[in-house]
């Protein structure tokens, strides 16, 4: 099993992410098991097959930059260069437990707001219901909102409907999840309704608490599946050539005027030779 630790520049490590495939590919687009934004890596830019590295793109490692085509062992550690950010890749701790699946998508998801700045953070927005309108930014990784109508919530919606503690919404390393803290009217995910079990959030998501409709906002989310790109401008097209209003000689004219030329000479030397 391997490890693979992130760091972004001036800031801490995320949380590890121990993968015990046979095949790793490290890139930035989806199939990768792990991801990194596209700004910094090619869609497969790293192929890691048991204890042996093999770069599938340029890459800078160990300081170095590399060739597509190069490859070798991991043995004690190696350390990639993409950018900003650095991958320490080694054998996994003795008794580490796999990440589950959501732990690189969600590394991943971290790691595309930081490009993004404050437009990438995730947030709630009251879609129906009292308050419609209103937006609250989710709090940072490892961080509960709770929704409800009482002052132990954090987020407190004075709606008839609602508990005083409602729903739990947590934005941890491995997704943002809902919660039900025992309401009596319930919560619903895009229709279906949840327990104090968590159930992940995806971009998009609709709450309903009773008559309130919360949509859940995430842009690192649609960053990464592609939808949050920058529109590509089209090139500018170059104006038409305009006409030349210049008019040609019709060829005929061409003809007359050589055989009036022609004429004239052989007059001049008639008059200079008579």
């Amino acid at each position: 099993m391997l490890r693979f630790e992130i760091t972004e520049h001036d800031h801490g490590a995320l949380p590890a992410i121990d993968l015990a495939d046979s095949v790793v590919v490290l890139g930035s687009a989806t199939p990768a098991r792990v991801r990194l934004p596209a700004e910094v890596a090619r869609a497969a830019h790293v192929r890691f097959e048991g204890q042996t590295w093999t770069l599938l793109a340029e890459s800078r490692l160990g300081g170095l930059t590399r060739a597509a085509g190069d490859s070798g062992a991991i043995g004690h550690g190696i350390v990639l260069e993409f950018g900003r950010y650095r991958v320490r890749v080694t054998a996994a701790p003795i008794g580490a437990r796999e990440s589950p699946p959501q732990r690189t998508e969600s590394v991943a998801r971290e790691l595309a707001r930081s490009l993004l700045g404050e437009a990438g953070a995730p947030t709630l927005e009251i879609e129906a219901g009292t308050g419609a309108g209103t937006k609250r930014l989710l709090p940072p990784p490892e961080a509960t909102l709770v929704i409800g109508r009482g002052d132990e919530a954090t987020w407190v919606i004075l709606d008839e409907d609602l508990a005083r503690t409602h729903v739990a919404i947590r934005r941890g390393w491995d997704g943002v999840t809902a919660a039900d803290l025992g309401s009596k009217t319930g919560t619903q995910v895009d229709g279906v309704a949840i327990d104090d079990e968590p159930v992940e959030l995806h971009d998009g998501a609709s709450l309903a608490l009773g008559s309130i409709v919360l949509r859940f906002h995430d842009p690192a989310e649609r960053q990464l599946r592609g939808d949050g790109a920058p529109a590509i401008r089209a090139p500018r097209a170059r104006p038409a050539r305009r006409p030349s209003l210049r008019r040609e000689p019709p060829p005929w004219s061409i003809v007359g005027l050589s055989a009036l030329a022609v004429l004239a000479i052989a007059a001049l030397i008639w008059i200079l030779t008579g």
